[in-house]
């Protein structure tokens, strides 16, 4: 085991060079020697304090192969006159397979300084060679990081017989990339047979980078392919690795980037991995796998080679930083690296001490302890290595697993016998190795109907479906167990899933190090599935498949105690609904016809679910006790139901306990299962609606009034009281509804459509007042009803209103003309036919369950009567009243209830005609006239009637002037200072006699 150890100290002088250790495979942790690399100290030439020797160590990997150590600082002096100049460039030893220096060894003879001291570091002058190192056969490479202004570069040496070829990255002016950081060297990787070179630059563009390079022409590496980043700062291509994951002969590139994160996913570092297509590579990684936060994850790979040989390389991954620090290891398949690590190694497992930064440095492939299998050397800061040494790991071979009978009769099983399980193992090494003969012991555990509670079958000797056994190899071959078949076992359709899983009985162990064998503590092969099954058909009449296709169907109907069908609307039946209904019956068809050559097999465990509304409680079937009553009604058909049966009709029973008016509907599902196969099983709506119609009538005590007008035209501002307007009216009308209070679903309403006016606009008939059962009053919306406020009567009495309504007391007959009255007219207003408007108006039927009386008080308003229809002896004016239902239930239903009513108004003006007089009477008449007219005449003349007397003359006379105002302002403006007295003239003149 070779270690570096760059900061160890020279033990004789204490100069910090750094050192190689050299272990052996030993139970010793303190037999690490160091290795005597002769390095001389020539201060005016270089400076070897803190070279770091051992930064970077590597083997030729193959017998007699040699080993390589790198110090990347180590420093060259130049001097101009008395100034020192230093230049690190960095050197690498080379040492033959027994690790000492051989001169004869043209590979350890050559200086192996590849970087020119004599340049700056725009050259090669810092260019600190051997930051990454490692060689093969005949090639040997170096990572040189600081060239170039830290560009960095890579050289490899290609020994070919005695001639030796040296490639470099040339110089692309790009600072500060620190190409050569980690570097590797394969071939197929981009051609079969050539050797490409891959070389990571974690500062590429900031993101990192990974450079495929190729031999040139001039000697120089030239990139035929770049790999960016994912991410800023991500420190991507800071560790490599080559190997082929899918075993198809060509190299695939694992990338670490230590420092990759996504915060919300709590990532800390990445490993990208690129298959390789047959010599090219995709630009996206094919699969990235990514560690804990702030682990380091990828920070070393390694390609370890194929640890569990199963003919894919395995890789190695690095997070030092997680916890103590961790190593994950992961295979490969045909399709490449595994998603998920097969182990993880945790630095606090190994040994009595906790080991910090395990992971820190990793190698691998090498079988270190001869078992075939590869081992796995991991480095730490703590100063200690740890060797991982693969286990040997096991395949198990000839996994009989089975069970006779294959198919079981329930009749043929006894309560000793019925079922045979036979178990048989064995194994081989993967690494092929015939001489394996190890005792190890699998532990197996048989497990039936796992996934079923209970189970239908037990092992003999116990009540447990469950049996743990124990198999020793080589000696042990077969074994078997008796399962039984428990009573009343229902589902016969599915068979008994057996199962069996098996584990190895690892022997105890106690912490050891040393090269102790691992053959005694072999591995079972992760790829291999521990698990087995076997399923157990019951025997059943079945087709050829042992598959069963049934064909169940369901027909139902809702039905009366006698057994007949409810009615049907539109095609769903309908339950009239009243507080009388307590029952309802519910009849179930179901068949097992097949229809088709393939179908109408047995229905095994044939069940009818019955789910019930909260509405409806289920109490009885017939026939009894086909079903039973829980949550929901659960009804067995039959185990198996068989062809061609026909269940008898199913009747089930429910209290309707939940059933009231604002019920729509009642859905009962039915749905039928089977354990057999029968893809168009589905729930069936058993589904009834609930109609409530409300029984219900209208009357009118009398549709047809009589009423008159007469009298004088009074506008309607003179009207004060009702009385005013004209003679009354009174409509009464009478409800009655039989069933359920609505409550808040419906109002049943009695609404009017009443002539209210003429189309003119003048007032027909003025509604006062309604009055509902006797006492009470309506008020419908609007203002309809006495819109005026006039002041009502205060007597309601009927006999008042009758009186009111008689006509005058008979007389003498009036007087007519000898030619007799004009013949009689009429006229007829009504809202249909466009002679009167109406308005519509409505009062709720509070109380349905009682009749209930309406009274609806008007007035004729006298006054448009006398002034429009003065011509006509009788006008007639008619209106209707509808009785109807107002609801947002659908289900609840009533027949609207329409009557007509009518008033005659006749008309009582008084129209004065000529009598018819006998001709000698009026010439009587007109004699004595002028007899007592000429009496009269004669008699004023005696009396000075007609002398005119002069009454002018004789009348004394008063006469008088009026002497005109003074002006009230003078011209100035002034008022005068005081007003004077203003005078009148008068004169009396009196004649000497008054007649």
């Amino acid at each position: 085991l070779l270690v570096g150890a760059p900061q160890d100290a020279e033990p004789v002088n204490g100069t910090r060079t750094g050192a190689v250790y050299a272990c052996p495979l030993s139970a010793s942790t303190r037999d690490c020697q160091r290795l005597a690399i002769d390095i001389r100290d020539e201060p005016d030439k270089a400076i070897i304090e803190d070279m770091w020797l051992g930064v970077t160590v590597a083997s030729q990997r193959q017998p007699a192969g040699r080993v390589l150590a790198c110090a990347h600082r180590y420093t060259r002096v130049l001097w101009s006159g008395a100034e020192a100049q230093r230049r690190m460039v960095g050197r690498c030893y080379v040492r033959g397979n027994d690790l000492r220096l051989d001169l004869g060894d043209e590979w350890q003879t050559y200086h192996n300084e590849m970087c020119n001291a004599n340049t700056d570091t725009d050259e090669t002058g810092m260019c600190q060679m051997g930051t990454s190192a490692g060689f093969s056969a005949n090639i040997i490479y170096f990572g040189a990081p600081g060239a170039y202004n830290w560009q960095g570069t890579d050289y490899l040496l290609q020994r070919e017989m005695w001639d030796l070829h040296d490639f470099s990255y040339p110089n692309k002016r790009i600072g500060n990339v620190y190409i050569g950081y980690a570097a590797e060297v394969g071939s197929a990787v981009l051609q079969r047979d050539a050797v490409t070179m891959v070389t990571g630059a974690p500062r590429y563009e900031h993101t990192g980078a990974v450079l495929l390079l190729s031999r040139g022409a001039r000697q120089e590496l030239n990139r035929s392919l770049l790999l960016p980043g994912p991410q800023v700062g991500s420190y991507f291509g800071s560790a490599l690795a080559l190997a082929d994951l899918n075993n198809d002969g060509w190299q695939d590139l694992v990338v670490g980037a230590p420092y990759y994160f996504e915060r919300k996913q709590e990532v800390g570092g990445a490993v990208f991995v690129y298959m390789n297509e047959a010599g090219g590579f995709q630009r996206l990684p094919s699969l990235v796998l990514t560690g804990p936060s702030y682990s380091g994850f990828g920070f070393a790979l390694a390609s370890i080679g194929d640890i569990n040989q199963d003919g894919f390389q395995d890789i190695a991954v690095g997070a030092p930083f997680e916890g103590p620090g961790k190593v994950y290891i992961y295979h490969s398949s045909a399709e490449g690296l595994r998603h998920r690590p097969q182990q993880v190694i945790s630095g606090s497992e190994l040994g009595p001490t906790e080991i910090k930064t395990f992971g820190y440095s990793l190698s691998g492939g090498l079988d270190m302890d001869g078992n075939s299998y590869p081992d796995l050397l991991v480095g730490s800061l703590s100063e200690r290595i740890v060797l991982l040494r693969a286990r040997p790991v096991i395949n198990i071979l000839d996994k009989t697993f089975t069970v006779t009978p294959s198919k079981v009769d329930p009749a043929q099983c006894t309560p000793k016998t019925c079922m045979t399980v036979t178990l048989c193992f064995s194994y081989n090494q993967s690494a092929g190795d015939p001489g394996y003969k190890e005792r190890i012991t699998l532990q197996y555990t048989l497990e039936a109907d796992r996934d079923r509670h209970p189970p239908r079958v037990r092992f003999s000797g116990s009540q447990s479906a469950t049996y743990t056994g124990i198999f020793s190899m080589p000696d042990t071959r077969c074994q078997s167990q008796e399962l039984l078949l428990l009573d009343n076992v229902r589902d016969k359709l599915h068979p008994i899933v057996l199962s069996m899983n098996y584990s190895l009985l690892e022997k105890p162990r106690a912490f050891q190090l040393g090269p102790r064998s691992l053959d005694a503590f072999p591995v079972l092969n992760q790829d291999q599935s521990h698990e087995n099954e076997t399923k157990i058909e019951f025997q059943k009449e079945c087709g050829s498949d042992n598959q069963c296709y049934s064909n169940l169907q369901l027909q139902s109907s809702w039905v009366t105690e006698q057994s007949q069908p409810l009615p049907r609307v539109n095609g769903t039946q309908v339950l009239q609904y009243s507080r009388d209904v307590r029952k309802l019956h519910l009849s179930i068809n179901i068949t097992n016809a097949p229809t088709t050559p393939w179908n109408g097999e047995d229905a095994h465990e044939a069940l009818l679910n019955v789910t019930v509304p909260p509405s409806l409680l289920p109490s009885s079937v017939r026939p009894s006790g086909a079903c039973t009553f829980g949550d929901t009604v659960l009804c067995e058909l039959g185990n198996p139901f068989k062809r061609n049966q026909r269940v008898r009709e199913l009747t089930i029973t429910f209290e309707a306990i939940g059933i009231m008016l604002d019920t729509r509907e009642v859905a009962v599902w039915l749905d039928l299962s089977t354990q057999s196969t029968q893809e168009d099983l589905q729930p069936v709506l058993a589904k009834l609606l609930v109609d409530y119609s409300i029984q219900s009538s209208l009357s009118i005590a009398s549709s047809h009034l009589q009423s008159y007008f007469s009298g004088v035209v009074v506008g309607e501002s003179a009207m004060k009281q009702e009385q005013d307007v004209g003679s009354p009216l009174t409509f009464d009308f009478q409800v009655t509804t039989k069933g359920e209070s609505l409550g808040t679903l419906g109002t049943i309403l009695l609404g009017f459509e009443w002539p209210y006016e003429i189309p003119n606009g003048k007032w027909l008939l003025y509604p006062t007042e309604i009055l509902v059962n006797g006492n009470d009053t309506c008020h419908p919306p609007g203002g309809v009803i006495n819109p005026l406020n006039l002041t009502l009567l205060q007597d309601r009495a009927p006999s008042r209103r009758r009186r009111e309504l008689e006509p005058p007391e008979p007389g003498e007959p009036p007087v007519t003309l000898a030619t007799g009255r004009r013949p009689r007219s009429e006229a007829v207003l009504s809202c249909s036919a466009g002679t009167a408007r109406c308005v519509w108006f409505e009062c709720p039927v509070l109380h349905t369950q009682l009749p209930s009386s309406f009274s609806l008080r008007a007035r004729v308003w006298n006054s448009t009567f006398i002034e429009e229809f003065r011509d006509f002896d009788r006008v007639k004016v008619t209106g209707t009243a509808t009785l109807f239902l107002r609801s947002q239930v659908p289900t609840i239903t009533m027949r609207n209830h329409t009557v007509r009513f009518s008033v005659d108004v006749d008309s009582e003006l008084q129209e004065e005609q000529p009598a018819e007089i006998a001709l000698w009477l009026v010439l009587v008449s007109v004699a004595a006239g002028l007899l007592l007219l000429g009496l009269i005449i004669l008699l004023l003349w005696k009396c000075d009637f007609f002398q005119r007397t002069r009454y002018y003359r004789i009348m004394p006379k008063y006469h008088a002037v009026r002497i005109r105002q003074e002006q009230r302002y003078q011209p100035g403006g002034l008022l005068p200072r005081r007003r004077r007295k203003k005078l009148w003239v008068t004169k009396w003149q009196e004649p000497d006699k008054y007649y």
